[in-house]
């Protein structure tokens, strides 16, 4: 287990040239399982075989705590089709958590001097968006980090979720997200004056980035975030048909459409999805790669201490939610038993990921589940209730 806690959190950067990294290979799922030498191996180990039992495809996690070695192990299939076993190395969609390397590459380009934080966002928009997307002209960068710019969710549109249920092969990509789902729809609120989730920010905040940095905000992701970090197994647009060229090593993804307990496969969907978003999401990763992603953002290791207390200065509490704040692109969730919870969720229609650090235990929770919870029903239930108590309850106890 000391060999696996050794590669885990070798964080390499482009100046470093001697500290390892874990190395993937590029297509074949390879996995040198060492998580039996934990401790608490059976503990964990047990609870996910559980759950796989109770309806769970699969599900990977991460644990790593201060006074344990770090346990990666998966449990259930990676495709129920052809009963593929799922491992830790198998890549899927991370949904929202795609939001925490957006804003990351934010607080980078401001380090850099090419975004302010207080910049009014309609001064790199086109003008048929400043005068189609509510609150544009007077919504700026921080707002749009800290969701309280007013501007809609596009996927609160009938019209997307409709099209997002009925057509598996949904083809989008961000320009027609913003001007068919969120052009013309009304303002939430006046900017500044309430928190309100709403992934179009972060979709907004590429197109910004891509103005100011000639390369694009792909290229910056990939060269200052995944491969800064030695991200082996995370990828995003940057690479020409990302998704097909890791195909054999992504899992499957499925969902409860009719919210009966059936689930039906979602792959291709949640590729359309996560291929057509940008900020809000996109990003492809394991439990290892998101933990050694927030663990340097935690740690200050990827952006400058003062960036990482902006994007922990939360301002509005969303309404009806006491226990959720939301800072610069980071979560903060407050649990009567565990404390304070930094990070972020991801949801998408065909997988579900967590990545969650534990300042007061000095604890880390990554899990990946290729079951969506989009929609209501009893998988949804199982995930995001029983599973997350139940993980919770067996990492603090």
């Amino acid at each position: 287990m000391r060999f696996l806690l050794s590669l885990i959190t070798s964080l390499v950067f482009l100046t470093s040239c001697s500290k390892e990294v874990i190395i993937f290979p590029s297509t074949d799922c390879f996995w040198r399982d060492l998580s039996t030498e934990h401790s608490r191996h059976d503990d964990y180990q047990n609870l996910l075989n559980d759950f796989h039992s109770r309806g769970i495809p699969g599900v990977t996690v991460l644990i790593a705590k201060a006074d344990e070695d770090i346990w990666v192990s998966s449990a259930g299939l990676a495709e129920l089709e052809s009963g593929q076993p799922l491992a830790p190395c198998h890549i899927m969609p991370v949904g929202d958590i795609s939001q925490l390397f957006c804003a990351a590459a934010c607080m980078l380009m401001i380090e850099d001097g090419i975004l302010n934080l207080e910049s009014k966002i309609q001064n790199f928009l086109p003008d048929d968006y400043v005068m189609n997307i509510p609150n544009s002209k007077t919504a700026t960068i921080a707002q749009l980090l800290s969701h309280t710019s007013g501007i809609p969710d596009y996927s609160d549109n009938s019209d997307f979720s409709l099209e997002m249920l009925n057509n598996k092969n949904m083809d989008f990509n961000r320009e027609i997200i913003l001007e068919k789902y969120l052009m013309g729809q009304a303002a939430k609120f006046s900017p500044g004056t309430e928190y309100g989730y709403s992934a179009s920010n972060y979709e907004l905040l590429t197109l910004i980035m891509d103005q100011v940095y000639s390369k694009g905000h792909a290229s910056f992701y990939s060269f200052r975030l995944i491969r800064r970090l030695g991200l082996n197994r995370s990828f995003y647009k940057n690479e020409t048909d990302y998704f097909s060229l890791h195909s054999n090593s992504m899992a499957n993804g499925y969902y409860d459409r009719m919210s009966d307990g059936k689930l039906e496969n979602a792959t291709d969907l949640s590729i359309s999805m996560a291929s057509g978003q940008t900020g809000s999401h996109g990003v492809v990763s394991n439990v290892v790669d998101l933990y050694m992603f927030l663990k340097a953002l935690m740690e200050a290791e990827l952006i400058s201490e003062s960036s990482l207390d902006l994007m922990k200065d939360y301002t509005k509490e969303p309404e009806n939610l006491s226990n959720i704040k939301y800072g610069l692109g980071l979560e903060f969730r407050q649990h009567d038993i565990y404390g304070t919870a930094i990070g972020h969720g991801g949801r998408s229609s065909g997988f579900t990921s967590e990545a969650w650090y534990y300042p007061e235990q000095n604890a880390y929770l990554i899990y990946c589940i290729n079951a969506g919870t989009i929609t209501n029903g009893p998988v949804k239930r199982l995930i995001d209730e029983d599973f997350r108590e139940a993980i919770l309850s067996k990492l603090f106890n």
